[in-house]
C-alpha cells in the first residue's frame, strides 16, 4: 500500500496538501496557459458554494448548521427585501460568521429539497446508509506508466462497503439526469477523467479495485434521482485521458512553455456537423439561402 485515505479532513486542510488533483489537471485539456493561470487563481463561485451546501445536507446533515450561515438580513427602509451583500451590516455579518460559508435562504431550501429526495431514494440510499463522507486520498502517481512521480490527491464524496465490496461513491447535480442527456454532460465536464482518477488513487493505496458509483439529482423539482454504475469501458477512457494530461503537465514543466488552445499556429475555421446538415437538406429543396 501506499498513500493514505482519511475521513472528515476539512477542506482547507485538504486544499493545502501539496498535490495535483484531477479538478486541476482537467484545465489542461483547454490548455496549458489556463492550467497554469488557474492554479494562481482558484475558481470559487456561487454554483460551486450552493454546491457543498447540498453536499453537506445530503452527505453530513450534522454539520450543516455548523457550517453555513444564512445571510436573511432585511433592508433597513422597510421594504422586506433582503439587504445587498455590501456595506456595514455586511461586513459585521462576516466578521460575525469567521469560517463559515454564507448562503442565502432560497440557497438553504434547495439545499435542503435535494437532502430528502435523495434520501427518500431507496437506491441512492443503499449506497448512503453507512459510509464515510469527504474522504481525502492522497498517493504517488505510479511509475508504471512511463512517467515522472508525482503526489496526487482526490476528495471522494463517499466511502462505502457492501457484502465485502468497496465502493467509491460520487454526489451530482444534473439539470437532466436521464442516461443520454447526463452522458452528454460528463463528457461535457470530463467526468470520467474524474471516475478514472478516484479509482486508481483508491486502488494504488490499498490495492484494491473499487466500483465506482455516481447519485445523480436534477436541482430542479421534484428532484429526480438516478443511481449510475461507472463502467470498466469509462474508466478506461478516463484514465486514458488523464494519462495524457499529466504527460503534457510534465512537458510544459520542463519546457517552461505554457502554450494556450491556439499552440502558436493558425487554424481553420471549424464548423459543428449539424450546420453541413441543415444546409444540405435547404439545398436539396431548392430554396435560396440568404
Amino acid at each position: 500500500m501506499t498513500g493514505q485515505i482519511l475521513s472528515r479532513v476539512p477542506y482547507e486542510d485538504y486544499a493545502r496538501v501539496e498535490a495535483i488533483n484531477i479538478s486541476r489537471l482537467k484545465e489542461i485539456e483547454h490548455s496549458p496557459q489556463r492550467f497554469l493561470w488557474r492554479s494562481k487563481h482558484p475558481l470559487e463561485t456561487k454554483p460551486l458554494t450552493l454546491g457543498k451546501a447540498a453536499h453537506c445536507a445530503v452527505l453530513e446533515p450534522e454539520r450543516f448548521d455548523r457550517d453555513f450561515v444564512i445571510w436573511d438580513k432585511l433592508t433597513k427602509n422597510g421594504s422586506g427585501n433582503i439587504a445587498p451583500r455590501s456595506g456595514e451590516q455586511w461586513l459585521k455579518f462576516q466578521a460575525e460568521n469567521v469560517g463559515k460559508s454564507i448562503i442565502a435562504v432560497e440557497e438553504r431550501d434547495l439545499a435542503m429539497s435535494i437532502q430528502r429526495a435523495v434520501r427518500a431514494d431507496s437506491l441512492a440510499m443503499r449506497y448512503l446508509e453507512v459510509g464515510d463522507p469527504e474522504v481525502s486520498m492522497e498517493w504517488d502517481l505510479s511509475d508504471s506508466w512511463g512517467l515522472p512521480q508525482r503526489r496526487c490527491k482526490a476528495r471522494a464524496d463517499w466511502l462505502t462497503r457492501i457484502d465485502g465490496q468497496r465502493y467509491v461513491i460520487g454526489l451530482k447535480t444534473a439539470a437532466d439526469c436521464r442516461e443520454f442527456a447526463f452522458g452528454a454532460a460528463a463528457c461535457r465536464y470530463g467526468y470520467p477523467l474524474q471516475w478514472a482518477w478516484y479509482h486508481d488513487g483508491y486502488r494504488t493505496i490499498t490495492d484494491i479495485a473499487p466500483r465506482m458509483k455516481e447519485i445523480v439529482v436534477e436541482p430542479k423539482a421534484p428532484h429526480a434521482v438516478m443511481v449510475y454504475n461507472v463502467t470498466e469501458d469509462v474508466l478506461l477512457e478516463g484514465r486514458d485521458r488523464y494519462l495524457e494530461l499529466l504527460k503534457i503537465l510534465g512537458e510544459c514543466e520542463v519546457s517552461g512553455k505554457w502554450p494556450g488552445p491556439g499552440g502558436e499556429r493558425e487554424h481553420d475555421v471549424t464548423l459543428p456537423t449539424y450546420y453541413y446538415g441543415q444546409q444540405d437538406d435547404i439545398e436539396d429543396l431548392g430554396l435560396e439561402v440568404a
